[in-house]
C-alpha cells in the first residue's frame, strides 16, 4: 500500500509537470460511479443548496453509512468506503481536489443513486415519478440538475469554467429504473433515449456556456444490454447537438481487465463483480439483516475493518474481505471499483486526455497502463467541426 501511495505522489508530480497549465479546477457530476463523499457531509446536515435533508432517505441505509464512517469508512472516497475515487485520484494528478460540493471548497457535484434528469411524470416517454435519485430521497438533484446548480450558482454566475476539467459519469441508475419499473423493451429503450437526450443537452448547455475539457464515461454492459443501447444513445446524442467531448469506453475497460486479471494484480475470483454474502470475491462483504432489501452497492457502507458486525441492526456495515482487498480485488461490491479499480479507471481517464499513464513500465502489475496497453485499445475523442 505505501509503495502505490508513492507511486502516485510521483505520478501526482509527473502530470502536474506535463500539463499544469492546462487545468486550473476539476469538475464532475454524476452518480455514486464519480461520488467522493456526498454521504458524509449530508449526515452533518449539509447540503450545498439541495432540499434538506440531504441523505438518502432510508433511516436503515443512512445508518449503516453513518456506521462505516465511524469505523474509518465512507468519509474518503465514498461511495466506495476504503480508498480514494477515480476522480480523485484524477484530480491529483493535477494538483486539484475533487472534494464533494457539500463541504468547503468541494467541486464534485456527484451524488450516488442519481438519475440522469427528473423526468416529468407526464413525459412524452415512459416518466420516472419526477424523481432525481434512486434512493428514497427523491429530491436530491439529478445529474442534469447538478449541471444548473453548477452554472447557477453566485461564483459561476451562468459561465462555466473554460479552463476545468470536467467529467460526466451518469445513466446506470436509469438502466436501474428501467429493469425494475418499465416492461417491454421498447418502452426501456424510449426512456433510456429521453434520458440520454436530457443529459446530452444539459453538458451541451454545458459548452455552450464556456466549458472545454470534458469527459463523458459510458456504462459497462456488452452489445444487446440496455447499458450498451443507452451509452450508444448519450454518445450519439452528444454528437449530434454538436459537443466536443472524450467519450470515455468504461465497458471496454472493464473487459480489458476482466479479461486479463493477472496482469492487473487480480486473480479470477477477485476480479468480477461481488456477490452477497462471505463467498464474494469484492473487497467488501456484505450480508444483509434478514428481509433487508439493501443488497446492491454495499461499497458506500464498507467499514475500514476486517471485523463482522455483531448484535442488533443497528450496527450492521459492510467490512473488508481482507485487510489488502481494496488493493487485491477489482470491485469493492457488485457496482463499484475497489482502491485499486478506481486508481486504474483514473490513469485510464488520464491516458484519455493525451497524457500518458504516469507509472507506465514501473512493474507494478495492477497498475501498469503503457501506451501498447489501454491507451492503445481505446482513445477515441468526439470533435465537431
Amino acid at each position: 500500500m505505501k509503495l502505490k501511495l508513492v507511486v502516485l505522489a510521483l505520478g501526482i508530480v509527473w502530470a502536474s509537470q506535463a500539463a499544469a497549465d492546462t487545468f486550473n479546477q476539476f469538475i464532475s457530476f454524476g452518480d455514486s460511479t464519480l461520488d467522493s463523499g456526498w454521504w458524509s457531509g449530508a449526515l452533518q446536515g449539509q447540503c450545498d443548496g439541495a432540499p434538506s435533508p440531504c441523505t438518502t432517505g432510508s433511516t436503515f441505509k443512512n445508518t449503516v453509512i453513518g456506521n462505516a464512517i465511524a469505523l474509518g469508512g465512507g468519509v474518503v472516497g465514498a461511495p466506495v468506503g476504503v480508498g480514494l475515487m477515480n476522480t480523485q485520484v484524477l484530480a491529483g494528478f493535477f494538483n486539484l481536489s475533487a472534494l464533494p460540493v457539500n463541504q468547503s471548497g468541494g467541486t464534485n457535484y456527484a451524488i450516488a443513486g442519481a438519475t440522469d434528469a427528473a423526468t416529468p411524470a407526464n413525459a412524452s416517454t415512459v416518466g420516472n415519478g419526477n424523481i432525481g435519485n434512486l434512493n428514497p430521497n427523491g429530491t436530491l438533484p439529478s445529474t442534469v440538475q447538478q449541471m444548473t446548480n453548477y452554472l447557477s450558482s453566485p461564483q459561476q454566475g451562468g459561465k462555466a469554467n473554460s479552463q476545468a476539467l470536467y467529467i460526466v459519469g451518469s445513466g446506470g441508475n436509469d438502466v436501474t429504473y428501467a429493469v425494475d419499473n418499465i416492461s417491454g423493451l421498447t418502452a426501456k429503450q424510449a426512456y433510456l433515449s429521453y434520458q440520454a437526450s436530457a443529459l446530452a443537452s444539459a453538458i451541451a448547455n454545458l459548452q455552450a456556456n464556456g466549458a472545454q475539457h470534458i469527459i463523458v464515461n459510458g456504462l459497462p454492459g456488452g452489445p444487446g444490454t440496455l447499458a450498451a443501447y443507452y451509452t450508444s444513445s448519450l454518445f450519439a446524442a452528444l454528437t449530434a447537438a454538436g459537443v466536443n467531448y472524450i467519450a470515455a469506453d468504461v465497458n471496454s475497460f472493464v473487459q480489458q481487465i476482466e479479461a486479463n486479471p493477472l496482469k492487473y494484480g487480480f486473480t479470477a475470483q477477485t476480479v468480477m463483480p461481488g456477490i452477497v454474502g462471505t463467498g464474494t470475491g469484492s473487497a467488501c462483504v456484505w450480508t444483509p439483516p434478514s428481509g433487508s432489501t439493501l443488497v446492491t452497492g454495499w461499497g458506500q457502507w464498507c467499514a475500514d475493518t476486517t471485523t463482522p458486525p455483531s448484535g442488533s441492526s443497528n450496527t450492521f456495515y459492510a467490512y473488508l474481505r481482507s485487510a489488502n482487498a481494496e488493493q487485491t480485488s477489482f470491485w469493492s461490491d457488485d457496482q463499484h471499483f475497489s482502491a485499486a479499480g478506481q486508481m486504474l479507471e483514473a490513469e485510464f481517464d488520464l491516458s484519455l486526455l493525451g497524457v500518458p499513464g504516469p507509472i507506465a513500465g514501473a512493474g507494478l502489475p495492477g497498475l501498469i497502463l503503457a501506451s501498447g496497453g489501454l491507451l492503445g485499445w481505446w482513445r477515441r475523442r468526439q470533435k465537431t467541426v
